[in-house]
């Protein structure tokens, strides 16, 4: 119990820090370019395509014959397909231009990256069902590219009446569910090897449409350039490399 505790409190300091980090970063620098938002959402979306490719299904696909892993990453896939249709659709970039809507876009956002971190989370606990060090990698990536995550959050509602301190309260608050997430995949993982693949697999499914759905696509739209592009390589170096350290 104490194991799943530890993971618990992990999984919601990575969501906690990556948000936060990111909605302070524009509390304090409110005019960030269309195009730097851009570089750091396909930032994000560079992370997160290495930790799928190069972490959770290959260990997914280490521990447990072929099949369990592609269930959970196909799994993963439709369920967050299903969500994004059930729920209102809230990617990252908004095109509404009027300022009394801005709050409503930026809690928008906010819900949306909440949501989006319970499968996050469970990367962080599976990882640490297979193993200690795959467990930090996770958490550690996991939270770098929450931080564009927390800045697109953030910069809807530095256009409205709030505070700071309220933009900055709001950005930690969505981190927190990670938490939740990383107990179930702790939990998980613990029971069968069988079980932490298709955990595995399903957090790579479910990360996978999030960042070829929205991270990307929006680091595009705002802006027509190659900052995303450049944003996104920039990621996946750095997935990669954290990895190799991590895998040692």
């Amino acid at each position: 119990m104490t194991f799943l505790i530890l993971i618990t409190l992990l999984g919601s300091l990575a969501g906690v820090l990556g948000t936060g980090l990111g909605g302070l970063a524009v509390a304090l620098f409110p005019r960030l370019s269309q195009n730097t938002l851009s570089g750091f959402l396909g930032f994000a979306g560079g992370v997160m395509l290495a930790v799928v490719a190069f972490d959770l299904l290959p260990e997914a696909f280490a521990i447990a014959p072929l099949g369990w892993g592609l269930m959970g990453l196909v799994a993963g896939t439709l369920l967050l397909a299903v969500s994004d249709l059930l729920l209102p659709h809230m990617h990252f970039l908004s095109t509404d231009e009027e300022s009394q809507r801005f709050l409503r876009t930026g809690l928008l956002i906010g819900i949306g990256v909440a949501l989006h971190n319970l499968p996050e989370g469970l990367a962080i606990g599976a990882g640490f069902g297979s193993s200690r060090a795959f467990g930090l990698s996770m958490a550690f990536l996991i939270a770098l590219q929450n931080v564009p995550e927390g800045m697109a959050m953030a910069c809807p509602l530095c256009l409205t009446k709030i505070g700071k301190r309220q933009i900055i309260l709001w950005t930690f608050l969505a981190g927190f569910p990670m938490g939740l997430g990383a107990f179930l995949g702790g939990l998980l993982g613990r029971v069968s090897p069988v079980l932490l693949a298709l955990a595995l697999g399903f957090a790579a499914g479910s990360m996978l449409f999030i960042t070829c759905d929205e991270l990307i696509p929006d680091a595009h739209e705002l802006r027509y350039g190659h900052s995303g592009t450049f944003g996104i390589v920039i990621g996946v170096i750095l997935g990669v490399t954290v990895s190799s350290f991590f895998h040692g």
